[in-house]
């Protein structure tokens, strides 16, 4: 019963909100190219890629822990697909069965056409932190599923944060919410450990800088 509530208000809000994407939607187009995508950003936006992202129908790994098992009946009820597991507990199995999703999407349970790629959401600093903090889960995700990699931000002047660990942004009703995503990037399979350890660096540098720069800009200081 708390879940639909709880679900019910989110699809009110995002009802609500208005986005913007900034230059153009790099998720949408590499869609379009028929690639697998995975859009990754930090935990505190998860509440507003919901809103945004849910007619996707997108793929998301949640946490197997009680708090996890809340978050997947709201998140399943407003429209994302889950598959359980993070990487203190079940990661490996939740690795895989998302790349399998990400390579071999089943039509029928993903409610679009036949042929369509699929999209795939990561919160690369989850479940816990620390805050900010990329792990190594999204580089290896793309690495086996050769899906293509997005990194994304929102930003809205008009928000509250939670005083959890990610500092969760939860926009006000009627906000203007803008989102802007970096350049695509493929993943080659052939990496070493240090390679991948290159990457996850260069990435999470990335997403530190133009999220620091992208607030600053749009979302004003907070």
């Amino acid at each position: 019963m708390l879940a639909s509530i709880v679900a019910m208000a989110v699809r009110l809000l995002g009802a609500t909100l208005r986005f913007e994407y900034e230059d153009n939607d790099v998720v949408a187009d590499t869609l379009a190219s028929g690639s697998a995508t995975i859009i990754y950003g930090w935990h505190e936006m998860f509440l507003i890629a919901c809103c945004d992202l849910r007619h996707y129908r997108p793929y998301i790994m949640i946490s197997q822990s009680r708090d996890g098992g809340r978050v997947t009946r709201v998140a399943e009820k407003v429209g994302w697909r889950v598959v359980r597991g993070s990487s203190s507990r079940g990661g490996a199995k939740a690795l895989l069965q998302m790349v399998r999703v990400l390579k071999e999407p089943d039509d029928a349970r993903v409610g679009c056409p036949r042929g369509s790629a699929v999209l795939a959401g990561h919160l690369v600093d989850g479940p816990r932190g620390p805050r900010h903090e990329l792990k190594p889960g999204v580089v290896a995700m793309a690495q086996r599923s050769r899906a293509v990699l997005v990194p994304s931000m929102y930003a809205t002047r008009r928000k509250w944060r939670a005083p959890s660990w990610d500092r969760l942004q939860v926009p006000l009703p009627f906000s203007r919410i803008v989102r802007r995503d970096l350049p695509a990037r493929c993943v080659r399979e052939d990496l070493d450990a240090a390679e991948v350890e290159k990457l996850r660096s260069e990435l999470h540098d990335e997403l530190v800088r133009e999220c620091a720069a992208f607030e600053a800009e749009v979302g004003g200081q907070s």
